[in-house]
């Protein structure tokens, strides 16, 4: 009896979790809490989805419930689930609905049960709010005949079809692919497919790799002006690759990077000078003391096109004529002439700005302790008007 006490001094919550929410076939009010609850959900989404591994996640779970209750421990069960889309929209979603689960039956630890899919991004959610005892991950077996393995290619094949996540990789990337093949092949560019194609599987490698596509939403969210000047300066980046690609025809070795240079030189300066657009625009609108450091971005600018022409004269110079001395071509580029009047200008700039924005800073801070003492002295002569009265 001791021992059954012991036990049962804890609450358990059993805790179903639907990443993806395709639970909301049956049921879009989640969580769903209780037992008998769970069953029934379990059971309508057997009925809809049985080759889902959902569906044994929720078996599963039940299954679990039930042996701890035999076995006399105080324990709960709850279904919680995310986006179907959204990644970053799931896990906050999953977090307000365990947060609501761990109210309701006042649960102190966790049972985990999922299909096995993106626990890494899971746990640590529920975590913060459940401390989590035990994981089970519901691993679906599958028989190993040649028929069924063509059901669940077709399993497969549907989900990249019917679900956004699979979808825009699988169908929106080669879809981009075949467009630009097919703009290439009429303009006589058909040697150039290959090239095209591995940049944008690249890219793509690129935005997943680093979530490039979250940090843009989220940039979106913060400010539309600077998401756009990011796309646009993006759109740059690309089309001047492409350009370079179809304009170092007939050039190779040294003489193709000074070509490349000179040729890329323009869409970069175009991709930062949108970038550092962006960022002035929204000072402007937040009347920001520092939109010195873009005005600054832009002078400097003007030096650096100068400068990378002048690299890619030098590179192409030392190509053509192998038997010059490379230092006497840098020497008579006027290249160090350039690049100490760009150090000079925009420093001299970024201290007189420095300067300015200290005086500013330093009149808004006099204006303010000028407003306080003036508040001060109206809420001192107002004390004594009411004690007068």
């Amino acid at each position: 009896m001791r021992k059954n006490s012991r036990v049962t001094r804890r609450k358990i919550v059993v805790l179903c979790v639907d990443k993806d929410a395709d639970i909301w076939i049956v049921n879009r009010s989640t969580p769903v809490i209780g037992f008998n609850n769970v069953l029934k959900l379990a059971v309508d989404f057997a009925l809809l989805r049985p080759e889902d591994s959902d569906s044994n996640a929720l078996f599963s779970a039940l299954n679990i419930y039930q042996k701890l209750k035999r076995e006399g421990y105080d324990v709960e069960i709850a279904v919680v689930a995310g986006d179907p889309v959204d990644d970053l929209k799931a896990g906050l979603r999953i977090k307000q609905e365990v947060q609501k689960v761990k109210e309701i039956t006042e649960a102190d630890a966790a049972i985990m049960v999922s299909d096995g899919r993106d626990d890494e991004v899971i746990v640590p959610v529920i975590y913060s709010i459940l401390p989590i005892e035990s994981i089970k991950r519901v691993v679906v077996e599958q028989a190993r005949g040649v028929e069924e393995t063509y059901i669940l290619i077709g399993r497969y094949l549907r989900k990249i079809f019917e679900e956004p996540r699979f979808s825009k990789i699988f169908l929106g990337v080669p879809g981009i692919i075949i467009l630009l093949s097919s703009f290439l092949t009429a303009f006589g560019l058909l040697d150039k497919v290959t090239l095209v194609a591995l940049g944008i599987i690249g890219l793509t490698m690129i935005f997943r790799g680093f979530s490039l596509d979250r940090k843009f939403e989220e940039w979106w969210e913060s400010s539309p002006v600077i998401f756009a000047s990011a796309v646009i300066s993006l759109l740059s980046v690309i089309l001047g690759v492409v350009y370079t690609s179809i304009s170092l025809e007939g050039y190779e070795g040294v003489s193709a990077i000074g070509k490349g240079v000179y040729v890329m030189t323009p869409f970069i300066m175009f991709s930062v000078i949108s970038l550092l657009g962006g960022k002035a625009i929204v000072k402007i609108i937040r009347r920001d003391v520092k939109i010195w450091h873009e005005a600054v971005g832009f002078v400097f600018i003007v030096f650096l096109y100068q400068i990378l022409n002048i690299v890619s004269n030098i590179i192409m110079e030392a190509a053509k004529y192998p038997e010059l001395d490379v230092t006497s071509i840098i020497l008579k580029s006027n290249l160090f002439i350039w690049l100490g009047l760009a150090v000079g200008v925009t420093g001299v700039l970024t201290g007189i700005f420095t300067l300015i924005e200290r005086s500013v800073r330093e009149d808004i801070l006099r204006r303010k302790a000028l407003l306080n003492l003036q508040l001060r002295a109206k809420l001192k002569r107002l004390k004594a008007k009411v004690k007068k009265t």
